[in-house]
């Protein structure tokens, strides 16, 4: 925690410092075609975050169909747009001098009309390339670091509106209504990960009942929910729900520990090391309902309508959690950061709730077994 508050106070003096380069006000006049416009969003923090972004890319494209759609990402998200058809190139931001000077050049190289950020708080990355990247217009949700765009729209409450809705006033830039689109998040598998999660399924004896995945890894460690209540979990879903199938999925460092779970008793199925992020979508997609404390694997759920039961910590009663945008979800929400308050009891009551709303399987599976 001290080194978290000595990089927060970091942040705080640059994005101060930076403060000095502010942009002078810069309006967009209303003769501008956008149609003809280069755009250059900037995303570079996690992979939800940039699921979460997606809806803003096919409306725009939908008004405006030659503009040109570019990203800005980071190595730990860039593969998320990999397949995306409405993105012509994916910038890779590094964390590094030279890396990060070579970039803000070809930025600068390109033209953009807009450059956009998608963060709804202040980042000190997408700061500095408002400022510098040479765009005509500089966009952003008025916040913290606001001095560094030319166009700004309100920042609606982090505590009740989801993200998805505050990042779509954005759109009013562009002279769209938010209110009147339809926003989807969106991920496109690959024809390759599609099919090597097909493969998988015949492999592993799947496809004959509908496939619960219960995805046990997140971003941190310390939102492992512990194998023990996994285990006690799948035992009493085995007890109640056998119409389902059930696949265990994880993140290659938490391989060991899908095992462990997959063949306590009674033993279930866990999805061996899978190469990409791609893949794990792939089989996510394949699946009738997915159980999990990850948020990028819960807007993986909305963009292909999966219903969800979702584990999340929300110390900060301020923010909003990140609940999957317009898929049926149950949310246990622990007060602590620490997701072992949350009961196997409880996340078996969650997902009658849930099965009982959206039918998911067979009606006769809607009744627990006696």
């Amino acid at each position: 925690m001290p080194l978290k508050r000595v990089e927060f106070a970091f942040r705080r003096l640059i994005l101060g410092l930076l403060r000095k380069l502010g942009r002078s006000p810069n309006p967009l006049p209303s003769s501008f075609d956008v149609n003809t416009a280069k755009l250059l969003f900037v995303r570079v923090d996690r992979i939800g975050d940039v699921l979460v972004s997606t809806p803003l890319f096919e409306i725009l494209k939908k008004h405006y169909p030659n503009a040109i759609l570019d990203v800005l990402l980071s190595r730990n998200n860039h593969f998320v747009l990999d397949h995306h058809p409405l993105i012509r190139r994916r910038w890779i931001y590094r964390k590094r001098l030279f890396s990060s000077l070579k970039l803000l050049f070809q930025l600068r190289r390109e033209h953009y009309d807009f450059v956009i950020d998608l963060m709804d708080n202040p980042s000190t990355t997408a700061t500095v390339i408002c400022l510098i990247a040479g765009a005509r217009w500089s966009v952003g949700l008025d916040k913290a670091n606001a001095y560094a765009y030319d166009l700004t729209v309100p920042l609606l409450s982090r505590r009740d509106i989801h993200i998805v809705e505050r990042l779509a006033e954005l759109l009013r830039i562009f002279r769209i209504d938010p209110s009147q689109e339809e926003k989807k998040v969106r991920y496109f598998v690959s024809e390759r990960s599609a099919a090597r999660a097909t493969h998988l399924f015949e492999k592993l004896g799947l496809g004959g009942k509908p496939v619960l995945a219960i995805n046990i890894s997140a971003g941190h460690d310390t939102r492992f929910w512990g194998i023990e209540r996994f285990r006690k979990l799948v035992a009493m879903i085995v007890k109640t729900y056998p119409e389902f199938d059930i696949l265990i999925l994880s993140k290659p460092s938490d391989h060991q520990r899908a095992k462990d779970i997959g063949q306590g008793d009674p033993p279930v199925r866990f999805a061996p090391i899978l190469e990409s992020f791609d893949e794990f979508a792939a089989v996510i997609q394949r699946s009738k309902l997915l159980i999990t404390p990850d948020t990028s694997a819960v807007h993986l759920a909305a963009a292909f309508g999966i219903p969800s039961v979702v584990l999340y910590v929300q110390s900060d009663k301020n923010l909003r959690i990140w609940d999957p945008y317009g898929s049926p979800t149950e949310a246990l929400v622990a007060d602590v950061d620490d997701l072992s308050v949350i009961s196997p009891e409880s996340v078996l009551e969650a997902m009658k709730r849930l099965l009982t709303r959206t039918h998911p399987i067979p009606s006769s599976a809607f009744s627990p077994t006696q």
